[in-house]
């Protein structure tokens, strides 16, 4: 019995001794790391650059390719050890807006707040013509039987009128303690939404080219008629109330795909005016212009790759990844939707390469082109390094990730990690998040969230998780709007998520082990 206590208290304080021997390591480099992140932050600067200088960034452009090459030079700048860029696209096209106006003439003038469909053709000078109402075209049959031979040098108002909106309810939240508990609470990962946004499934990576095809060519057959039959552009609108445009809804990107009439989205109250004029028997008049180039220049089509080696023998060749999408719509500088999360991601490389610390495995960063179209960035690098989707067998690189983590929520502060029905990892990021708990960021939930890219790991058995921020005004204001500015980005949130994630990456990387995978 003494002997069997002998060894049991040999052990105990063997463990004790390991224990105590190897805790200032972590304390020390999340003080260097909070140092970093809070102290010395880059991230509004990234932002300001990725907003006012290098945006808007639609896929394609000339103006995507040239943020790119903004930010592999500043990955660069900082001593990462290899920067380099992967081509995701040989067939999307750019587009580029010179110069637009849309207004009414009669009964009375009214300057229509609007901005221009992307992919959509240019108008051949100013052109005036009366509006028409078309507020539904699902069965395109009964359109063709009701406008056919009546649409010659018209304008066309699509859709239903916005129901009325008197803003009681508040445009910018934050996720309340009650919201968090209660998805923390969830026991499946799918259908649960109680964040607000979508519970995933795997069908979507598989489908995804059939679905976003279906999805995006559904208007085609419409617009052809409106073109064939000689109307001169399209006018409709989104409820994004007061005054919000969201011109978010073309994706004829490629070189295959039909290019509709100049085409725009305007303010909800001006489409309310114009339907009620209609209504009332008044023909408003629209008198517009459309100059935008489109072009194709595959080279812009590229994927940003950044790495800090790893610099353990065994380890180095393991991988954590971290990635945000790097494209944007058009209409603003897409500071939101998503220059705040490339800006957090770019700075978690910073902060960690500043700091000195030397991390066990390989850190990449991977700022995806195509996101809004599909996922066509994170797709074709998945595909290129992990295997065919639908194939049964998956390269050896697959197993060499530890882990893939995602943001793409808008500028909201990190309040923790969607699991994605990873039960495994929940006491393992506990206990990583477990000192930044007076931030409030430590909240899981077993959930899934769809449409971004970490969907793509999802799918491929790599451990990968979307950050659940708080929504602020992304829903209501900013997402996929021409008010997606810098303006809406807090300082203080964005600081947290790059120093959060750069402490979670960190201890990610030094662990002994990868994160355990999905059953």
């Amino acid at each position: 019995m003494k002997t069997y206590s002998k060894i049991l208290m040999t052990v105990f304080l063997f463990l004790g001794y390991t224990s105590i021997s190897q805790t200032p390591k972590l304390p020390q480099a999340l003080s260097k790391i909070n140092t970093e992140g809070f102290q010395k932050s880059e991230v509004m600067n990234l932002i300001t650059d990725l907003s006012d200088v290098y945006g808007p960034r639609l896929t394609g452009t000339d103006q995507y390719y040239t943020a790119a090459v903004w930010a592999k030079e500043t990955l660069e700048k900082w001593g990462m050890d290899k920067v380099y860029f992967e081509n995701y696209c040989d067939d999307c096209m750019g587009w580029e807006v010179t110069s637009f106006n849309v207004e009414m003439t009669a009964p009375a003038y009214m300057k229509i707040q609007a901005y221009p469909y992307a992919w959509t053709e240019p108008s051949k000078g100013v052109q005036i013509g009366d509006l028409i109402w078309i507020e539904s075209y699902e069965d395109l049959e009964k359109v063709k039987k009701q406008w056919s031979g009546k649409l010659q040098g018209k304008t066309i108002l699509i859709g239903a009128a916005p129901q009325q909106n008197m803003l009681f309810d508040a445009l910018s939240t934050r996720y309340t303690e009650e919201q968090l508990k209660e998805a923390e609470k969830s026991i499946v990962p799918a259908p649960n939404k109680t964040l607000g946004y979508s519970a995933g499934t795997m069908d979507l990576i598989e489908d995804l080219e059939v679905v976003f095809e279906s999805f995006m060519r559904k208007d085609d057959a419409f617009f052809a008629f409106l073109k064939a039959e000689g109307a001169l552009s399209i006018l409709g609108t989104t409820p994004f109330f007061p005054g919000v445009i969201h011109p978010s809804g073309t994706y004829n990107y490629k070189e295959s795909h039909a290019k509709t009439l100049p085409y725009f989205a305007i303010a909800p109250e001006n489409f309310g005016k114009l339907q009620r004029l209609i209504d009332r028997g008044t023909t408003p008049k629209i008198k517009f212009h459309l100059d935008a180039e489109l072009y194709l220049r595959p080279q812009n089509n590229v994927n940003i790759i950044g790495e800090i080696a790893g610099s353990d023998p065994k380890l180095k060749d393991e991988v954590v990844m971290i990635g945000a999408h790097f494209d944007s719509w058009h209409a603003a500088s897409g500071a939101t939707d998503n220059g705040a999360g490339s800006a957090v991601m770019m700075e978690v490389m910073r902060i960690i390469k500043a700091t000195g610390l030397q991390p066990k495995r390989t850190i990449r960063i991977a700022l995806w082109g195509g996101e809004e179209q599909g996922y066509l960035g994170s797709m074709a690098y998945a595909e290129n390094h992990y295997g065919n989707v639908k194939d049964k067998t998956r390269k050896k690189e697959v197993e060499k990730i530890s882990a893939y983590l995602n943001m793409d929520n808008g500028a909201g502060q990190m309040r923790g990690i969607y699991l994605q029905g990873n039960e495994a990892v929940r006491p393992i990021f506990e206990e990583m998040l477990a000192p930044y708990e007076h931030l409030d960021v430590t909240n899981l939930t077993i959930e899934n969230t769809n449409f971004t890219d970490h969907d793509v790991f999802d799918y491929y058995k790599i451990p990968g998780f979307q950050i659940i921020q708080d929504g602020l005004n992304y829903n209501t204001v900013t997402h996929h709007t021409n008010l997606d500015v810098l303006e809406y980005v807090p300082e203080r949130d964005m600081m947290i998520n790059a120093t959060v994630l750069a402490a979670l990456v960190y201890q990610i990387a030094e662990r002994d082990t990868r994160l355990p995978r999905e059953e």
